[in-house]
């Protein structure tokens, strides 16, 4: 799933505009009307924005369209940027269960770093998470650390790999090891969407740079792709298994064809 919508692309100087008194004001009725207590800089925000309030309604409209196909969670995964985890959190109150599943906070979940090729972004500390009211699963072992995740200089082809192959061993740990629950939901961006089918295509797919990039109408706010597990073992992008929201000028469906288009690993 893709997050939701996020504040600093509808309101592009939002940290600037909202702090001119040295506190937080929100300008628009769409802007959170609070930030989460986070023991951070307002700058921090910047590089790790929050979601609007439409992008919050957004993503508990999919959470109630996993829970009106008996489908919620049992495990969630999300990037660490605060949009995903905000963006888990809204579908898990949409499901009932933000006091019964954990977050697990992933950085191999996290976009392209090459987007930002000076100011990395300061996540916020999984503590300072849970104390703002955000259910961290303080006990899971991430598979890559932030240092690690932030330390790397990437191209395109070590992003696909990096992004593919969390997906891999989540899902090798769902078949093995895995007591906690088979429906999974992992939060993350429009590439990691998009690298999530890729993944299970048959050959399966990476991406270009140029992929990576102003896709937003291809993979929307809030897309949501189902894969499946079938019985022969085999996996499979099941593309009718949740329906999509649609309003005036938006929708969150994903471009099929854009999505599925084929290319080997090299």
């Amino acid at each position: 799933m893709r997050h939701a919508e996020r504040a600093d692309d509808l309101f592009p100087n939002w940290v600037q505009r909202s702090t001119l008194t040295s506190s937080y004001r929100a300008f628009d009725l769409n802007m959170p009307f609070v930030l989460p207590s986070l023991r951070r800089p307002l700058l921090h925000y910047g590089n790790d924005t929050v979601i609007t309030e439409m992008g919050s309604f957004l993503a508990q409209m999919v959470g109630t369209g996993l829970l009106t196909n008996k489908t919620p969670p049992e495990v969630v995964y999300s990037s660490p940027a605060l949009r995903c985890i905000q963006t888990a959190h809204s579908v898990l109150k949409a499901t009932n269960q933000v006091n019964e599943i954990k977050i697990r906070i992933e950085p191999a979940l996290f976009e392209f770093t090459a987007l930002y090729p000076v100011n990395k972004p300061k996540f916020a500390e999984l503590h300072d998470l849970l104390e703002a009211g955000y259910n961290i699963d303080l006990s899971y072992q991430p598979i890559l650390s932030i240092n690690e995740l932030l330390s790397t200089d990437e191209i395109a082809e070590t992003y696909s790999r990096r992004v593919q192959d969390v997906y891999s061993k989540i899902c090798n740990l769902c078949e093995s090891e895995r007591t906690d629950g088979d429906t999974i939901l992992a939060v993350g961006h429009a590439s990691t969407v998009d690298l999530a089918v890729g993944a299970f295509l048959q050959p399966p797919r990476t991406n270009l740079p140029h992929e990576m990039i102003n896709n937003n109408k291809k993979l929307p706010y809030c897309c949501t792709a189902v894969i499946d597990r079938r019985p022969d073992g085999q996996w499979w992008y099941n593309v009718d298994a949740l329906s999509c929201v649609t309003y005036s000028n938006f929708t969150s469906k994903i471009n099929h064809d854009f999505i599925t288009r084929k290319r080997l690993i090299t």
